[in-house]
């Protein structure tokens, strides 16, 4: 079995006319997926998405796609990356690829400022010990609703939900195009809940908001994003939420918790809608 040269072997986003590349990569991990689906994929949803690469001797073995939302959270506008495509090819994998490309990509998250990224994992266990935790499950909104413009889904939503993909035209585009490209697969019953990291501890407790009036000092641990690993302090009221980091430690520490125990205490509050699936 061959080995991953981790002195030669490199890391790079793709330039759009390298995407394609990865097709084989693709089909290889996923055979479920039908060629009219993968067609529709790489034509798509690689038009404006991040596509992340290990490669050694100038071909990719592992790659974790990066494909932008534009959500609303608390009535707020932000860009979050949906992880997913990740797969390494066969002869490759267990030698820590896509431990090298999540660690890279949840930094290069945290440093363009971006509040957290979610996915919907294979397995619990995959994720789970990079700080992932289950946010909400797969929700499937009424026929009715779809067949709203953008404007009309954004206003049901919001009415409803805390968090959601905000609908705009190039977002019912392509979900038009992913249904036709989806007549006649083959789908699951059961589709796997929603998990969630958080990237940015600072743009993530001014989105999470409060009631009531407190000020609160944290102690976060993330092993992975050094920016979200330390003390910080938490302001609330009726109107804002903010946050900032300390120098050192306070005099007193109200919670002491990992990132992914902040992101569960966080998303435990909202009310999600999720519904995409690439």
């Amino acid at each position: 079995m061959p080995e991953v040269d981790w002195e030669k072997a490199v890391l790079r986003y793709l330039p759009a006319e390298e995407k394609a590349s990865t097709r084989f990569l693709y089909e290889e991990a996923f055979p479920e997926d039908t060629g009219r689906f993968v067609d529709f994929y790489y034509q798509y949803k690689t038009r404006d998405n991040k596509i992340l690469v290990l490669e050694q001797e100038g071909a990719a073995v592992s790659m974790l796609h990066r494909n932008p939302y534009t959500l609303i959270v608390n009535g707020y506008e932000l860009c979050s990356d949906y992880i997913v495509a990740v797969a390494t090819r066969k002869e490759f994998r267990h030698q820590g690829c896509m431990r090298a490309l999540l660690e890279r990509a949840l930094c290069d998250m945290a440093y363009q400022g971006m509040p957290f990224t979610f996915l919907m994992p294979a397995s619990e266990g995959i994720y789970a010990p990079f700080d992932f935790v289950w946010i909400c499950p797969h929700t499937e909104l009424p026929a009715r609703v779809l067949r709203m413009d953008a404007d009309a889904q954004n206003r049901y939503l919001a009415s409803r939900y805390q968090m959601f993909c905000k609908r705009d035209e190039r977002y019912l585009t392509n979900l038009e195009k992913e249904r036709e490209a989806e007549t006649g697969e083959a789908f699951s019953e059961k589709v796997p809940p929603f998990m969630a990291r958080i990237t940015d501890v600072c743009d993530m407790l001014f989105l999470a908001g409060s009631r009531e009036e407190r000020e609160l000092f944290l102690h976060v641990k993330d092993p992975i994003i050094e920016k979200n690993n330390g003390y910080f302090r938490w302001t609330t009221g009726r109107d804002e939420s903010s946050a900032a980091k300390l120098g050192c430690a306070p005099e007193r520490v109200d919670l002491e918790l990992s990132v992914g125990e902040l992101a569960s205490l966080i998303f435990g509050g909202f009310r999600i809608c999720l519904s995409e699936f690439v």
